[in-house]
């Protein structure tokens, strides 16, 4: 495996688990799915990071609206 593929494999665990703990509209959900774009991007999976880049964006607008859970 390469290191793109397993950071990607790291990033998408640590989302599931901010997911089960901190909600879908959490601040740091949306960074995740900014990490994954950005890991995407690197790898030319470019539907992909597109994806990922509007999740974020879908995410961080709701943020603001919403104010984030506190663990």
């Amino acid at each position: 495996k390469g290191e793109f593929d397993k950071a990607l494999e790291l990033h998408e665990k640590a989302l599931r688990i901010k997911l089960a703990t901190l909600g879908e509209q959490h601040p740091s959900i949306a960074n995740s799915y900014k990490y994954l774009g950005s890991i995407n991007m690197k790898k030319r999976n470019f539907r992909e990071a597109l994806q990922m880049y509007k999740k974020h964006l879908q995410v961080r607008l709701a943020s603001i609206r919403t104010p984030p859970k506190r663990v």
